[in-house]
């Protein structure tokens, strides 16, 4: 552990943090590390194995490692370049470019995702997904939902997102397999297999893709 003398950071490279009583601006995590209190800070940066075991709230959250938050958290802009499992939390912009998964729900005003999503349920105003593999969502909410394949290519890799549940009001689904979908405005693309469709103002659906039944509701 390595203490700057004016507490706005701190560098961790191993152990249990359990009785960590300044308050630090900035923690630095480069090795395997894990907390066991309450974390209320500006910036986390994690490029190892670390997990969080009471809640966290910072403004910002950078993982490029392996990490866990196994509570609440509360993160203005999570940027996840590795592994990252969430419980349950609140924020205002989540980027991912690796494998994300939520145990709970999510609440975010932008989510901007490419990779493999494993979650019970994410709540977003913006939401787009870059399928890279097979992602699961059991509910996914959101006003606008963009769903599509990544630019890179795994040939091996089957790139769909399996849904229960998918409901907002514009939404674009490519390679999408769901029981439900409801929104206003509906655009099935390539490779989707859907069962149910609910909508209120249009859609259509590609050659390529089922819908087994279409519903239309009143606005």
């Amino acid at each position: 552990m390595k203490d700057n003398k004016t507490h706005n950071s701190i560098t961790l490279t191993s152990g249990t943090i359990k009785d960590l009583t300044t308050e630090y601006e900035i923690f630095n995590i480069r090795g395997s590390v894990s907390f066991h209190q309450e974390i209320h800070t500006k910036k986390i940066s994690t490029h190892g194995h670390s997990s969080f075991h009471f809640d966290v709230k910072a403004d910002s959250f950078k993982n490029s490692g392996s990490c866990v938050l196994k509570e609440h958290c509360s993160i203005k802009e999570i940027i996840n370049k590795g592994n990252l499992k969430i419980n349950s939390g609140e924020t205002t912009n989540l980027i991912s470019t690796g494998n994300l998964t939520v145990e709970q729900i999510i609440q975010s005003e932008k989510m901007n995702l490419i990779g493999i999503v494993q979650a019970k349920e994410i709540n977003s105003k913006k939401f787009q997904l870059k399928l890279s593999g097979k992602s699961v969502i059991e509910r996914l909410i959101a006003d606008e939902i963009f769903v599509e394949k990544g630019k890179v290519t795994f040939p091996l890799l089957r790139k769909k997102l399996i849904c229960n549940y998918i409901k907002g009001e514009n939404l674009r689904l490519s390679y999408t397999d769901a029981e439900v979908v409801e929104g206003e405005t509906v655009v099935v693309g390539e490779g989707c297999n859907i069962k149910t469709l609910s909508y209120t103002k249009n859609y259509t659906v590609s050659s390529n893709s089922k819908v087994q039944h279409i519903i239309r509701r009143e606005g």
